[in-house]
């Protein structure tokens, strides 16, 4: 754990409930560690949180992808409802700085790791050394879920374990999930030389964009 400032006003979060619902939505106000959010779209009456239900933060930055622990502690009904988050000063943050990320859109599949039968099936949108997004359908999966990632890379079939960061729902574009990973150092390698080979045809398109 680092300490990391909490996500500042106007900032757009992920507040995220011990049962796998992810809502997000975006911060009105701030005071130290207590940040109001705007009552999240979808989640009326019956699906707020009872007060002290535990809560995650999830946001993106400069350094990567950030989740902090909290509180539910307050709801208040106004104009624009707001949520009452006490957060923790320990911030997780799983960082982009050593690992190169791009663009692509091979198959992805995702599976649940305790009982195995598929949680998620689409392609994904980009790809590092630590973790991958991607957008497609989704039956089961939520954050915090431990799954088995396959995907094939250049003829390869990697089989890698990672958990589930987050998971957006978007009307009419399905579920974008975010999937962080170590892999071990033989399917490291596999992923490197797909992300450099990846970065060479992008720039060989480039260059041969600007030299027409």
């Amino acid at each position: 754990m680092t300490f990391i400032g909490l996500p500042d006003v106007n900032a757009l979060v992920e507040i995220a409930l011990p049962d796998g619902r992810v809502y997000p939505t975006r911060v009105e106000d701030t005071d130290g560690l207590m940040l109001k959010v705007a009552a999240p779209r979808g989640a009326g009456d019956i699906d707020v949180p009872e007060l002290g239900t535990e809560v995650a933060v999830r946001w993106t930055g400069p350094r990567g992808l950030y989740t902090a622990p909290g509180t539910f502690t307050a709801l208040e009904r106004s104009r624009v409802s707001l949520w009452t988050i006490e957060a923790e000063g320990s911030v997780d943050y799983f960082s982009r700085r050593n690992a190169v990320r791009v663009s692509a859109g091979e198959p992805i599949r995702l599976l649940d790791l305790d009982g195995g039968e598929e949680v998620f099936h689409g392609r994904f949108i980009d790809i590092s050394e630590r973790g991958v997004r991607c957008r497609g359908t989704a039956a089961g999966v939520s954050s915090e879920q431990t799954v088995l990632v396959k995907m094939v890379l250049e003829n390869n079939l990697l089989a890698v374990e990672g958990d589930v960061l987050t998971t957006t729902r978007s009307s009419g574009e399905g579920v974008t999930v975010v999937v962080v990973y170590d892999p071990p150092e033989a399917q490291a390698k596999l992923i490197r030389r797909y992300v450099m080979n990846a970065q060479i045809r992008a720039r060989k398109a480039a260059t041969d964009g600007t030299s027409r």
